[in-house]
């Protein structure tokens, strides 16, 4: 079985490579990035492909990228699962790839173990959740974790334009999605790249802008940090009643992070939670 492959789908190349043996376990997201970022552990007890989506390879000549839809991932995805000759992986993806993973497990249920789905970006979201977002971290946040965000954002791009500048916007925000509000996480984006066209649909209301979580019977792990200011875990509050199947873990020294916060703890839940499915 090939160790890695190239999936092309719109003229998109979507890159894998597989790692580790044991249970099937497709992480979604850059396939440079994710390997640094969830515990070298889960190699062994997890089979793990990490995949690119669009987001994060470049745009084909032509392409116009406001076609992409929530289909489009989940497709996506699907092809990248039967290229690696997966029957039913767990589905797991962080932040915005988590609600993917979330998407395509409620569009091909036959094909998903479970979703790991960590710190994934809540459905409906709408000008009032940003606000009491930042009023939630205006209120939970210490002193020392405020006076570190207000020096970060010193350090933010003007404006995003290129892909570097979405580097450092995100390396910026380190005291709203770092347990140590100042961690850099430079070196876990080497090599990334960031296609910034694509990125702007992932909000659009075609995919991410206007999901939503259906009552479904499919198992899933939802890990959230508690001092995540990027997606509180109170988020998730009211759409996790619509899953039925559901493992609620909450991480106390974690942000937006806790695969790479809380390692240890984090395999091991997900061992665990795997093994009972």
């Amino acid at each position: 079985m090939a160790d890695r492959g190239i999936v092309e789908r719109d003229g998109f190349e979507l890159e894998w490579v597989r790692e580790g043996s044991g249970t099937p376990l497709m992480v979604i997201g850059a396939h440079r990035f994710y390997p640094r970022y969830f515990p070298q552990s889960l190699r062994d007890h997890f089979e793990i492909v990490f995949c690119d989506l669009r987001q994060w390879v470049p745009t084909p000549d032509g392409f116009d990228v406001s076609t992409i839809t929530r289909e489009t991932f989940s497709e996506d995805i699907e092809a990248v699962r039967q290229a690696a000759g997966f029957d039913r992986p767990i589905v797991a993806g962080h932040s915005q790839h988590g609600s993917l993973a979330l998407v395509y497990a409620q569009r091909f249920p036959e094909h998903a173990r479970g979703v790991a789905a960590v710190a994934p970006v809540p459905p409906s979201r709408t000008a009032e959740w940003f606000e009491a977002r930042d009023e939630f971290f205006r209120r939970d946040a210490d002193a020392d974790r405020l006076a570190a965000h207000e020096r970060n954002q010193a350090k933010r791009p003007a404006a995003v334009e290129t892909a570097q500048d979405f580097i450092d916007a995100y390396v910026a925000d380190s005291a709203r999605c770092w347990y140590d509000p100042t961690f850099n996480c430079s070196e876990l984006w080497e090599g990334v790249d960031v296609n910034l066209q694509v990125m702007g649909q992932v909000w659009a209301p075609a995919v991410l802008g206007g999901y939503t979580v259906e009552e479904s019977g499919i198992p899933v792990f939802l890990a959230l940090g508690r001092y995540d200011y990027l997606v509180p875990y109170t988020a998730w509050d009211d759409a996790v009643q619509r899953l039925a199947n559901v493992h609620v873990k909450l991480y106390d020294r974690s942000a937006h992070q806790p695969p790479y916060e809380q390692p240890e703890e984090f395999s091991a839940d997900l061992v665990a939670w795997a093994a009972a499915l």
